[in-house]
């Protein structure tokens, strides 16, 4: 027993610690509470991290807070107050009354801010002003435009001024401004204003458009895109990360398994690390002939074209002590296009060897948070900017979902991306894909698009994929899976350019049929067990299907499939 009248000991190392990690989350919920952690920087004395946090959505209250931050207005709240207001409508119909017209992608582009003008006699207080009220303007320039459409929505966009001051620093200390964008659907990602801005000032940007992932394109639709940029003037070439980077990989693995082979045998020779203009192919051929007008460049010939470029800009503005001889590309782009992974394969980066700086890259949009610097040669610098999404308007808000840049984890409502999936992905590529077989009513025609339920239940039934408590199909978690795919190209939709002039090029249905051959035995629906046993049980309720086309005969159950047997289930 302790004395009597001892003080008792309260606290400890659990206590102590939890009241350091309550203190902490107080603090944090009270900076992002008060200014919605969304512009504040650490010239305003808040936390970095926090101020380069991206800001895409929010609710009415978090924007009127955010301008008020940046106009520096104190408010106060009327009590008592009431103001009844209308039900806003419903917005824009994401497809057409017509479900057999494909619903087309409406979108205008709005301007990028700009930094006020400054020189070496401006404080740093009074640019933070000017960088505060410009931005402000801004926004409120975008609320007049939307307030006065009708018909189209500013989509979400880049709310956070820290990172567009992200922007402004790349554009500043550029002499070459690139802009990356995904192939599938180019004018969406390429900013018109953007390549304005870049050629503004005393001191004009060199632009260029690079186009990732154009092995999503055959060789006539690279040439109907390449017509209409060369019909704009617009230095483009096209690229496609993805392949170089498993060049790179499987070169830099071989390269690993050559030193381990030689350390086994005492013969190993020191292996100096290749420089990113070096061909990392020994057996590469140094000039090839190219048959196809746009071609897809190589990892080398994407570094010889640059080079090229950044000579000639170098010849132009001389060599610079300051910047000790080097030309700088500003990378820009949305997030998703790829624009880390083409930086990465421009560095020769590789999982297999940590030789060579390398740009994080991950599955979601916004994996750069930060400016960075990376020097790719003696004469290149590589100067990486955060993922931005411009502003613009567009007729649905479905389509920032469907083109990558707005996180899957963040959807609310399915439906309506997953109709614009149905319009643009035939039926014989979703049951060639994944293997099942959807219901269709019997007046239906190959081209009609798919019904959007039937395919989502489909795909769950064959997955697997079953909701708690009635245990019916998961169809929110089968348009995740089916969205994701899209995102990823396995689902492969491209948009033609607006002049093209063999629309066959880009026909939804022409491309199946080749991809997708007719088979001479049509693929069996999956049939899993709960299915059998319902349609064992004859049931009360009205038949809601008439029209739909279930083959229900016990041969078409004994010629599923063993591999759809043996993942009904499991998924």
């Amino acid at each position: 027993m302790g004395r009597t009248g001892a003080k008792v000991k309260k606290g400890g190392l659990g206590n102590a610690l939890l009241r350091t990690q309550k203190k902490t989350s107080s603090i944090n919920t009270k900076d992002v509470s008060s200014s919605a952690g969304k512009h504040v920087s650490e010239r305003d004395g808040g936390d970095a991290s926090v101020a380069l946090a991206s800001y895409l959505e929010g609710s009415s209250l978090d924007d009127f807070l955010a301008s008020a931050v940046l106009a520096n207005r104190e408010f106060t709240a009327v009590k008592e107050s009431i103001m009844l207001m209308e039900e806003a409508d419903a917005g824009p119909q994401v497809v057409e009354k017509d479900k057999n017209v494909m619903p087309e992608m409406t979108f205008a582009e709005m301007k990028v801010p700009r930094r006020p003008q400054w020189d070496k006699s401006t404080t740093a207080e009074e640019l933070n002003r000017l960088e505060k009220e410009s931005f402000l303007e801004w926004r409120r320039d975008i609320a007049m435009l939307e307030a006065s459409s009708d018909h189209l929505e500013v989509t979400p966009f880049e709310k956070n001024l820290e990172v567009w001051r992200q922007l402004w620093h790349v554009r500043e200390r550029s002499d070459i401004m690139v802009q990356i964008v995904d192939a599938r659907n180019p004018l969406f990602y390429r900013s018109t204003d953007l390549d304005a801005y870049a050629k503004e000032g005393e001191t004009p940007r060199h632009t260029l458009l690079i186009v990732n992932k154009s092995d999503f394109l055959d060789e006539r639709q690279r040439t109907a895109w390449g017509d209409h940029f060369k019909k704009e003037n617009i230095d483009f070439v096209f690229f496609s990360a993805k392949e170089a980077q498993d060049e790179i990989d499987e070169e830099a693995k071989k390269l690993r398994q050559e030193e381990r082979n030689a350390e086994s045998h005492d013969q190993y020779d020191e292996v100096k690390p290749a420089n990113a203009l070096q061909v990392v192919e020994a057996e590469a051929v140094v000039a090839k002939e190219e048959t196809s007008p746009c071609p897809v460049l190589s990892r080398v010939e994407l570094l010889e074209f640059v080079t090229k470029i950044a000579t000639e800009v170098l010849d132009e503005v001389g060599v610079r002590v300051k910047d000790k001889g080097l030309i700088k590309f500003g990378m820009v782009g949305f997030p998703n296009v790829g624009k880390s992974s083409v930086i990465n394969a421009l560095l020769g980066a590789s999982t297999y060897s940590h030789k060579t700086q390398r740009v994080a890259v991950g599955a979601t949009p916004g994996k750069t948070k930060h400016f960075q610097t990376m020097i790719l040669s003696d004469k290149i610098m590589l100067c990486d900017c955060p993922g931005l999404v411009f502003p613009s308007f567009v007729n649905s808000k479905a389509e920032m979902y469907c083109c990558g840049v707005l996180p899957l984890s963040q959807l609310r409502d399915h439906v309506s991306p997953c109709q614009l999936l149905c319009h643009r992905i035939p039926k014989r590529v979703f049951e060639r894909t994944y293997g099942i077989k959807i219901p269709t009513s019997k007046t239906a025609k190959e081209t009609d698009p798919v019904e959007i339920y039937a395919l989502l239940e489909s795909y769950a039934r064959n997955r697997g994929y079953t909701t708690t408590g009635k245990g019916g199909p998961d169809t929110s978690r089968a348009a995740r899976d089916i969205l994701r795919h899209y995102v990823n190209g396995r689902l492969l939709y491209c948009h033609p350019p607006p002049d093209v002039s063999d629309p066959t090029i880009f026909d939804i249905h022409e491309l199946a049929k080749a991809q997708f051959p007719d088979l001479a035995d049509p693929i069996a629906p999956e049939s899993t067990e709960d299915e059998v046993n319902e349609e064992a049980t004859p049931s009360t309720e009205p038949n809601v299907d008439e029209e739909l086309d279930f083959d229900t005969t016990v041969e078409v159950k004994r010629a599923v499939s063993k591999r759809l047997k043996k993942h009904g289930r499991k998924g």
